[in-house]
């Protein structure tokens, strides 16, 4: 048996466990949520017989442990960054049967975690359990590099696509309706997380406040309040009207009538984050700017695709960031719907399943 853990029951855990279920056996395989039911999500009967739910320390030492003991081979989807990681370490002799599927902010807390005792621990426990485990999972293999070089670990490095939930058949009609506000509208970061840097890139724009534009900004999730109304606070005040926060959760289908609808992106994290995003608008064929610095600009480059440099904005006119020539907006889409399709989903993960 083959025990796949997640965090949460999130909508990317819910994508990949609905495609696993369409194109794999989930009668040989146990999927765990490190939390309680949220009961907004429904599963097949038999699916549900083989999820639980592992929300404490008892839970795991008397109905997960042994299962672990038992097990074929265990799946991480998102390595730990609290509590759990203690139960890891004491029970290191399992990892040797582990991959760690590496989502991105689970790598970067050694960058951006609290200096404080507690995060040091966590430190401490994550290097000894890194290093036990033989395979990393992941699609961008700058992150699997960077794994390697601050955790001194010699996993083996294994390629493979997380599916995302974004609906590309559903985009694909939105693509042929090329709608926009008035030409020069700009979508600015995927969240409220500080990481997005939003600032920085509205004191960039600041000097086309005159100019015909807008600026949407999603600030829904995964943010502190007092970094959300600073956001809005300082974008307002340089753009007023033109600046427009998006402060309410919106459904799959809202927000890609939403992202269809604007010109250019701009995504300006220091790590690998907001990649599902990143990857509708490409396929949308909308440009996008991402810093050059960051593993996910070589992967992209390495495709084939056509990506900007954030770092480029404040030495670039107006006309300039808006201008895209229309082969390469196609290419991208080309090479993102093959990239991200199901037949390619389903051949890196039996990949890695079977090896």
């Amino acid at each position: 048996m083959n025990i796949h853990i997640f965090t949460n029951e999130g909508s990317y855990n819910q994508s990949f466990i609905r495609f696993f279920e369409s194109n794999f056996c989930p009668d040989r395989s146990l999927f765990v949520f490190r939390c309680k039911p949220e009961n907004k999500y429904s599963y097949g009967e038999d699916l549900k017989k083989r999820i639980i739910y592992i929300d404490n320390s008892t839970k795991f030492m008397f109905q997960l442990l042994p299962k672990l003991i038992s097990a074929r081979r265990i799946f991480i989807h998102y390595l730990p960054l609290g509590p759990s990681l203690y139960a890891w370490y004491a029970f290191r002799f399992l990892l040797k049967k582990a991959t760690w599927i590496l989502w991105g902010s689970d790598l970067y807390y050694f960058r951006y975690r609290s200096a404080n005792f507690q995060s040091s621990v966590y430190e401490f426990l994550r290097k000894g359990i890194i290093k036990k485990i033989p395979v990393i999972a992941c699609f961008i293999k700058g992150d699997y590099e960077i794994a390697k070089q601050v955790y001194k670990t010699n996993a083996l490095y294994k390629y493979v696509v997380y599916p995302i939930p974004t609906d590309f058949q559903y985009l694909a009609t939105l693509k042929k309706t090329g709608r926009n506000f008035n030409g020069n509208t700009i979508l600015l970061g995927n969240s409220a997380a500080d990481t997005n840097q939003h600032i920085e890139i509205l004191k960039i724009l600041s000097r086309f406040r005159d100019r015909d534009l807008k600026i949407i900004c999603p600030l829904s999730y995964a943010g502190q309040e007092n970094y959300i109304q600073n956001v809005i606070s300082y974008g307002t005040s340089i753009f007023g009207s033109k600046f427009i926060p998006i402060l309410d959760m919106m459904t799959p289908e809202e927000y890609s009538n939403l992202i269809s609808s604007v010109d250019i992106a701009i995504m300006n994290h220091q790590r690998q984050q907001g990649l599902g995003n990143v990857l509708a608008l490409l396929y949308l064929r909308k440009k996008v700017y991402i810093r050059k610095d960051t593993t996910p600009f070589q992967y992209f480059s390495d495709l084939g695709i056509h990506i900007y440099d954030t770092l480029d904005l404040s030495s670039e006119t107006f006309e300039e960031i808006f201008r895209m020539d229309e082969p390469s907006k196609e290419s991208n889409a080309s090479i993102i719907g093959k990239e991200f399709s199901k037949e390619n989903y389903v051949a890196v993960w039996k990949n890695l399943l079977q090896n």
